[in-house]
């Protein structure tokens, strides 16, 4: 039985890394999606700058327009003040002017703010493309890296069940079948673990001094009274 027990300790560690391989087959693909995702969301982003600049740029170019528009009407209201015959007629038209002058001032000040946003969003645009590129770089490294351990896992896994099945012939039926059976009740498929300092290694518990007693024997399967599962007296294995 003493071997089965040490058996099983080997047992565990190989089906914890049948676990994590196991687990890698969802992890991964979620990594790979989720670094996918936020190289499209930064991409996302340097588009809208992109977008901002060019809607930027067109809204100025309108209000250029409508400023040599304005421009022009202003001037012939100017000159038609030297024609007029009437006070009335006068200050009709001087007021036409102070409109178009109003006018006039807001499309300048927009245009300004226009070429002031424009400038703000090149640099951010630059500052942004920089970052997102440096950070590509790693993503797709990542990713790859992913990949490449992805394509793999089932080559890895049938490796360590080949070896857990050489191992499986070392141990009792009995211990193998409770030993199986509580991985699956368990936790993360933790069955079997070393007596630490008195206590299980799986829940932490202290041990009833009567299972310890038993324990040091390693002439039995012995379970935990507290998560049921199968303990190994730890200071007897050999080196």
């Amino acid at each position: 039985m003493k071997e089965s027990l040490y058996s099983l300790l080997e047992l565990q560690e190989i089906d914890k890394e049948i676990d994590a391989l196991e687990r890698s087959k969802e992890e991964f693909p979620a990594e790979i999606g989720r670094l996918e995702g936020e190289l499209d969301e930064a991409r996302g982003k340097i588009d809208a700058t992109e977008k901002n600049m060019g809607e930027l740029e067109s809204s100025r170019r309108l209000m250029e327009g409508e400023l040599d528009a304005i421009n022009a009407d202003l001037k012939k209201h100017q000159d038609r003040l030297y024609e007029v015959k009437s006070n009335r007629e006068y200050d009709a038209l001087q007021a036409e002017i102070e409109a178009l002058g109003s006018k006039k001032e807001e499309h300048e000040t927009g245009i300004l703010q226009s070429i002031e946003d424009h400038e703000d969003l090149t640099t951010k645009l630059t500052e942004d493309k920089d970052v997102f590129s440096d950070r590509e770089k790693e993503i797709k490294g990542r990713i790859k890296e992913l990949k490449s351990r992805l394509d793999s896992v089932e080559g890895d896994v049938s490796k360590w069940q080949r070896k857990r099945k050489g191992l499986e012939a070392k141990v009792e039926k009995p211990a193998l079948s409770a030993y199986n059976r509580i991985r699956r009740m368990v936790k993360g498929g933790i069955a079997v673990v070393e007596i630490k300092k008195g206590s299980c290694g799986g829940c932490f518990r202290k041990l009833s001094p009567q299972l310890l007693v038993e324990a040091r024997l390693i002439n039995r399967v012995m379970r935990c009274e507290n998560c049921g599962r199968l303990t190994v007296w730890k200071e007897e294995l050999p080196v």
